[in-house]
Protein backbone atom coordinates (compact mmCIF):
# COMPACT_ATOMS: atom_id res chain seq x y z
CA UNK A 1 0.00 0.00 0.00
CA UNK A 2 3.08 2.36 0.92
CA UNK A 3 4.29 1.62 -2.68
CA UNK A 4 0.87 2.55 -4.41
CA UNK A 5 0.88 5.93 -2.36
CA UNK A 6 4.63 7.17 -3.76
CA UNK A 7 3.51 5.90 -7.05
CA UNK A 8 0.78 8.47 -6.87
CA UNK A 9 2.46 11.43 -4.96
CA UNK A 10 5.50 10.86 -7.60
CA UNK A 11 2.69 11.09 -10.27
CA UNK A 12 1.48 14.00 -9.10
CA UNK A 13 4.08 15.94 -8.57
CA UNK A 14 5.40 15.14 -12.12
CA UNK A 15 2.40 16.70 -13.48
CA UNK A 16 1.49 19.46 -11.06
CA UNK A 17 5.31 20.70 -12.64
CA UNK A 18 4.27 20.61 -16.53
CA UNK A 19 0.50 20.38 -17.35
CA UNK A 20 -2.57 22.18 -16.81
CA UNK A 21 -5.37 21.80 -14.32
CA UNK A 22 -7.41 18.78 -16.50
CA UNK A 23 -4.28 17.26 -16.95
CA UNK A 24 -3.74 16.81 -13.49
CA UNK A 25 -7.17 15.85 -12.56
CA UNK A 26 -7.39 13.23 -15.36
CA UNK A 27 -4.32 11.51 -14.11
CA UNK A 28 -5.29 11.53 -10.47
CA UNK A 29 -8.31 9.83 -11.47
CA UNK A 30 -6.46 7.31 -13.73
CA UNK A 31 -3.92 6.53 -11.13
CA UNK A 32 -6.74 6.11 -8.74
CA UNK A 33 -8.30 3.84 -10.80
CA UNK A 34 -5.32 1.73 -11.91
CA UNK A 35 -4.75 1.41 -7.49
CA UNK A 36 -8.26 0.06 -7.09
CA UNK A 37 -7.97 -2.24 -10.21
CA UNK A 38 -4.64 -3.77 -8.70
CA UNK A 39 -6.41 -4.20 -5.14
CA UNK A 40 -8.93 -5.82 -6.42
CA UNK A 41 -6.68 -8.29 -8.99
CA UNK A 42 -4.97 -8.80 -5.77
CA UNK A 43 -7.68 -9.66 -3.57
CA UNK A 44 -8.33 -12.15 -6.56
CA UNK A 45 -12.13 -10.86 -6.42
CA UNK A 46 -14.17 -12.22 -9.73
CA UNK A 47 -16.12 -9.04 -8.63
CA UNK A 48 -13.82 -6.20 -9.97
CA UNK A 49 -15.55 -3.14 -11.51
CA UNK A 50 -15.68 -2.38 -14.92
CA UNK A 51 -13.38 0.83 -15.38
CA UNK A 52 -15.12 3.83 -15.88
CA UNK A 53 -12.90 6.82 -18.24
CA UNK A 54 -12.48 10.12 -16.92
CA UNK A 55 -14.70 11.86 -19.67
CA UNK A 56 -17.83 8.96 -18.60
CA UNK A 57 -16.87 10.48 -14.70
CA UNK A 58 -16.67 13.76 -16.11
CA UNK A 59 -19.85 13.64 -17.46
CA UNK A 60 -22.07 12.12 -14.81
CA UNK A 61 -20.03 15.30 -12.32
CA UNK A 62 -21.71 17.44 -14.89
CA UNK A 63 -24.91 15.83 -14.69
CA UNK A 64 -24.93 15.84 -11.39
CA UNK A 65 -24.20 20.06 -11.24
CA UNK A 66 -26.79 20.75 -13.69
CA UNK A 67 -29.87 21.97 -12.18
CA UNK A 68 -33.06 19.56 -13.87
CA UNK A 69 -36.20 21.88 -14.27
Amino acid sequence: MKHSHVVLLAGVLFTVSSCSTESLKRTGYETLQNVQEQRCQKDLSSECPERESYDAYQRKMEELDTPQQ
